[in-house]
């Protein structure tokens, strides 16, 4: 099969073809009464970039501040942000946004923020990562990163064992989009050497405490999300079984019927 023949396919797809293993949701916005917001549902983390470029292309939405729960560091290093290959994207054509996600971002998954904040998606990013492993962030006392974008303004990301301190320094007045890793749930099996794969997942009751609607976390920040994504990442989880089950409890935590169906919608908070 040769290039020639893949790109006349390409031009069949008016701009509507899914990356592989996404599926997009749709749910009202949170506490409010109007609008909706996108739930985007990936296999690899880095897809989640597809998501973040189609909520950038919506001109109606104030600039928004990235929150991403996540086991890693899934930001990069400066030197992996290829600037050709940023400017040259057309984030307007969702095909080849799908295919820039796919082919042109690192395969392991731990270089799609920077290339967002090149591109403007967001304002700054806050990342909450878990205790499951030493992050290289704090390994080397890189709590503070910083991208320039590609019109010259300056985006922070800061990271976080502490979902407390990541609220504190969050501007009030912020939109949020919310990025959620399911394998920020998972702890190394010791009996198995921690080999990829043999993961387990915490307790139900603490998965549940984490991502309850009116807890600690989401309640301060849950009328300001404009957008979710969601990665399963099924061998950070202990397998498919895993993820697939920890995504079971965020949908019962957040949402009202299902997502992926016109009946889902954000379940209410205690004091609505």
């Amino acid at each position: 099969m040769d290039t020639d023949r893949i790109a006349e396919w390409l031009k069949d797809t008016e701009g509507w073809l899914k990356p592989p293993g996404c599926e997009i949701a749709f749910a009202p916005l949170p506490v409010h009464d109007r609008g909706c917001c996108t739930v985007g549902i990936v296999h690899e983390h880095r897809f989640a970039f597809f998501f973040w470029g189609l909520y950038s292309l919506d001109t109606n939405s104030p600039h928004a501040a990235l929150i991403s729960i996540d086991a890693h560091d899934d930001v990069g290093v400066p030197s992996e942000v290829i600037l050709d290959d940023l400017d040259n994207l057309n984030i307007r054509n969702r095909t080849e946004l799908g295919l820039f996600a796919w082919l042109r971002l690192r395969s392991l998954n731990d270089g799609q923020i920077l290339p967002a904040l090149y591109l403007d998606f967001f304002s700054d990013v806050y990342v909450l990562l878990n205790d499951r492993e030493d992050s290289s962030a704090f390994q080397t006392s890189r709590t503070k990163q910083r991208q320039r974008d590609r019109n010259g303004r300056m985006h922070t990301v800061k990271f976080y064992q502490n979902s407390e301190h990541l609220l504190c320094d969050l501007p009030p007045d912020y939109p949020v989009f919310l990025d959620i890793d399911l394998d920020f749930f998972a702890v190394d099996n010791p009996k198995a050497g921690s080999v990829l794969g043999s993961e387990h997942l915490r307790s139900d009751a603490e998965i549940s405490s984490t991502l309850s609607i009116n807890g600690p976390l989401l309640g301060p920040i849950l009328s300001r999300i404009v957008g979710l994504t969601i990665a399963l990442e099924p061998k950070y989880c202990g397998g498919l079984v895993n993820s697939l089950h920890a995504l079971d409890i965020l949908n019962r935590e957040l949402f009202e019927g299902t997502l992926c169906t016109h009946s889902c919608k954000w379940k209410k908070t205690a004091n609505r």
